[in-house]
């Protein structure tokens, strides 16, 4: 059996070298970031910058000088200032990440001053970290009682999340109510529209439709056009091929004339001299076999065929086969919620609103109820059998953390023990946690791809779908196999050898696997946040790899584009370090120390970088997976109460058994309670808080609409005699009818909408400075949102500080709503080719080439007396971007 001292010098010396590896690089890569930050204002404040995809209203203010000085700025912000110009799914995840560096810091204060000498004193003399775990307190005698300390020490804590989470949900659905009825949600198409799919066969036809909602303004159906996708996808594959080809050709044509200049060689007199060889390349499917053709003739004559076959199909929308999918448009929100809650109490099952055409996925819409289901439980199985055979390498992880336990029985290994400290410290705490994050990294690009193979219709929901996949993946491989493993490594040879104490040593060796999730710590602690802001790979793109962007598209995009999170990627890894320290609070509580210190120098990076880097993603989440992560959450305490649970049982401790298991059973109560009062309120607004925002009166409901939201869709149709249904009218609706005829004002260009902030809408919301000033006179409101949140954050309050910003309306014209919900494809335009305008007329000379079979444009690009081209203005037929 490997000796006490022997764990814990390998603990020790992993835990240092750790700390000096990851300590070293992250003072590095944070020295990096402050020297280049000031200099490099498109890498690290891109935000700042009017660039072309940019909202004025969403610019925030230039981070004050001093290398330090943009933590201390963002940390004194109100909630307001990152609502407005980090967007709401950003504030909302830096809000989870910084509620969960509060709980481990309070952790840390209730926890550690009792856990600490209970753990230390009197106990089995073990060392390092160990002395201080669970696993130090002897299981036997007197003190068998110090397990009441960790069993009411447990009440405590979990106590505490299982609060929290509570007024978090109150929070968010406060919130997202609040959000949801500002001018600017309330205006948007995608509030007003209900999407519905599996819909019954009897619901074939608009008539149909209306029959049962009566109310529709615009009713489309999803239709299936397999082939016309087809044709789309070559129109695009082809049309950047011969961008593309063009280009070269055009730069190369520069670089040749600069060649004959400098050796006074005589120029050719016509453009098309310059190029010396024509591009080809071969069809077919497999590479280098096929016929070969000429990539800029062959690129004209095709894509003029495609574009005179898919304008036939569009012009002909109706022949696409009819999907069992349809998009209701109503006169307003108010309307459209009504609608929405009625859905559960009708023959439509699947349901969604505030989804806009681009976040759709259009191939999946086709799929009947059967087929979606077939595909559910393939795609659920088999990310259900990747789970388990990705536990192989990553257990193989596990067992290189505690490699020191296996080279008792395993002879070649043994070699290990001869390293010095240093190498053996980098193997077991270093190698381990670098190849876990590796090998994670691979799997949110493989759930995404299953999701949408497995029938989800939009993609809010392939992201949700990324997130509850992904926590799963990261809680069994990152804590369940490394813990199993790392424990199992250092116990099975001892259990071997003593059979008859198994109980007792799994009970002590179980904490040990901590050691590894406190290098794991120190790693997200001292490397994630400063690698994170140091933005390495667009550091270096923007210095020595310019060379990527040749192409005008490319260099203007690369420019006005902003990197943008994907959150159902982000948020698990999150999940994962609040799972951990929830779980080892209690059984290695020294762990708390480290989830503190990594999760709050995160808040603070992931403040910076969603203020001043990150773009609003397009796919708006209106915060849901806030509230996802905060269910998942109860994975953790679960977690936590079963392993303490059965630390208790293996000490053969029955007081400490009994407490934790009434633990336990409060935990499922409050989730399964939770999730009974909150989830039909995440996407229902109540009908009352719509109307209280249009000045009713203060109306919205104390329990938040759970029982009006049931009430409105249960009583929304009085059917009828003769089998027809009619909406049942509210007080109000008179009120609704005027106010969409606001919505329907037909303001700004005919291809999109257009906003405008009135010193009106100003003044219904309190500006960003005011808010500052409020939060910082009312220290008391942090008790009464804590203790009371619904009084500390009701509706009207919530509302009342919101920016000025969401008071931004947004009109359409009708020529755009009538087509506003087709398929992409129908409405797919056709490409629009951008090249550089070179002084040698090649450029021209191309585009007379086309005969006007393809539209090629040099306009907006020029080139500099070195060869290089310039983007001087946004690409051809660029109309800017359109809020649905």
């Amino acid at each position: 059996m490997a000796s006490d001292s022997s764990s814990s010098g390998s603990s020790t010396s992993a835990f240092v070298s750790a700390l000096i590896f990851y300590g070293i690089i992250g003072a590095i890569l944070i020295t990096v970031f402050s020297i280049f930050r000031p200099k490099e204002r498109r890498v690290y404040e891109p935000k700042t910058m009017e660039l072309a995809k940019s909202q004025k209203e969403q610019i925030p203010p230039r981070v004050p000088k001093g290398a330090w000085a943009w933590a201390t700025f963002l940390y004194t912000k109100p909630q307001a200032f990152f609502l407005q110009y980090a967007g709401v799914d950003a504030y909302l995840f830096t809000r989870y990440i910084g509620i969960f560096a509060g709980i481990s810091l309070i952790g840390c204060i209730i926890l550690l001053p009792i856990l600490l000498p209970v753990n230390a004193t009197n106990g089995q003399n073990l060392s390092g970290f160990d002395l201080l775990a669970y696993s130090n307190v002897t299981p036997s005698g007197s003190n068998k009682q110090r397990y009441f300390a960790h069993a009411f020490l447990s009440w405590a804590f979990f106590g505490l999340i299982v609060f929290v989470i509570y007024k978090e949900l109150v929070y968010y659905v406060s919130l997202r109510h609040s959000l949801q009825t500002t001018p600017m949600y309330d205006g948007l198409l995608s509030s007003r529209t209900l999407m519905l799919w599996d819909i019954p066969d009897k619901y074939d036809d608009v008539e149909s439709v209306k029959s049962i909602f009566p109310l529709a303004q615009r009713i489309w159906f999803a239709r299936d056009y397999k082939e016309l996708t087809k044709l789309v996808k070559e129109r695009t594959k082809l049309s950047n091929k011969y961008e593309g080809t063009l280009n070269k050709v055009i730069q190369k044509a520069v670089k040749y004339q600069k060649k004959l200049v400098k050796k006074g060689e005589k120029l050719p007199e016509e453009p098309q001299g310059y190029i010396q060889k024509e591009p080809t390349h071969k069809l077919g499917k497999i590479p280098f076999i096929g016929k070969k053709v000429n990539t800029i003739d062959y690129s004209i004559d095709r894509l003029g065929e495609l574009n005179t076959e898919i304008s036939e199909v569009q012009a002909t929308p109706e022949t696409g086969k009819q999907a069992p999918a349809v998009f209701i448009e109503f006169p307003n929100q108010l309307e459209a919620q009504r609608a929405y809650q009625a859905v559960p109490f009708a023959s439509f099952k699947q349901r969604a609103i505030g989804v806009s055409p681009e976040d759709v996925v259009w191939s999946t819409l086709a799929y009947n109820k059967t087929q979606r289901l077939i595909r559910t439980i393939l795609a659920n199985t088999f990310l259900t059998l990747l789970i388990i055979f990705w536990a192989i390498p990553v257990a193989v992880v596990g067992c290189i953390s505690n490699i020191t336990f296996l080279t008792e029985k395993v002879p070649f290994l043994k070699f290990i023990n001869n390293c010095p400290k240093v190498i053996l410290g980098l193997i077991t705490a270093i190698l381990p946690t670098v190849a876990l994050a590796i090998l994670m990294s691979l799997v949110p690009v493989i759930i995404k791809a299953v999701g949408k193979q497995s029938g989800l219709t939009t993609r809010q929901q392939i992201e949700n779908y990324c997130q509850s996949w992904y926590f799963g993946f990261q809680v069994v491989q990152v804590f369940l196999v490394v813990t199993l493993a790392s424990s199992a490594s250092s116990t099975v040879t001892a259990i071997i050898d003593e059979p008859d104490s198994a109980m007792t040593l799994l009970s002590q060796n179980l904490p040990k696997a901590s050691n590894f999730y406190i290098a794991y710590f120190l790693m997200q602690g001292l490397m994630t946040p400063a690698k994170s802001l140091l933005q390495a790979v667009p550091l270096i793109l923007s210095k020595v790899l310019g060379f990527l962007q040749n192409t005008p598209r490319k260099k203007w995009t690369k420019f006005n584009t902003l990197s943008t999170p994907q959150w159902g990627v982000v948020y698990p890894p999150i999940e994962l370090l609040v799972v951990l320290f929830v779980v080892y609070a209690i059984i290695s509580p020294i762990l708390l120390i480290f989830s503190t210190f990594a999760l709050a120098l995160m808040y603070m990076a992931y403040l910076y970088l969603t203020t001043y880097v990150y773009g609003h993603p397009t796919i708006d989440m209106r915060g849901r997976n806030y509230p996802k992560a905060l269910f998942q959450t109860f994975v953790g305490l679960y977690l936590a109460e079963i392993c303490c649970l059965g630390l208790f049982i293996m000490s053969k401790s029955w007081g400490p058994v009994v407490l934790e298991a009434v633990m336990l059973v409060v935990t499922v109560l409050a989730h399964l309670y939770y999730r009974y009062k909150f989830e039909r309120l995440f996407d229902a607004v109540p009908i009352t808080a719509i109307q209280e925002a249009r000045g009713d009166g203060n109306l919205y409901p104390s329990d938040m609409g759970n029982k009006e939201i049931k009430e409105t869709g249960k009583n929304y149709w009085t059917e009828n005699s003769d089998g027809s249904y009619t909406v049942t009218r509210e007080k109000t609706d008179p009120a609704a009818d005027s106010n969409s005829s606001k919505n329907e004002t037909v303001v700004g260009a005919p291809d999109g909408p257009s906003k405008d902030l009135t010193q009106d809408d100003v003044n219904k919301t309190t500006d960003i400075n005011t808010l500052e000033k409020q939060a910082k006179k009312s220290p008391g409101l942090v008790l009464k949102r804590f203790f009371s949140p619904k009084d500390g954050y009701n509706f009207s309050l919530i509302r009342s500080q919101l920016p000025a910003y969401f008071n931004l309306s947004t009109s359409y014209t009708s020529e755009f709503l009538d087509t506003a919900y087709n398929d992409p494809v129908i409405s797919d335009e056709e490409p629009h080719i951008w090249i550089p305008r070179d002084p040698l007329g090649v450029s021209q000379y191309e585009i007379a080439k086309t005969e006007g079979k393809v539209d090629v444009s040099d306009i907006n690009t020029t080139f500099d007396d070195k060869g290089k081209f310039d983007v001087t203005g946004p690409p051809p037929a660029y109309d800017g971007e359109v809020q649905i």
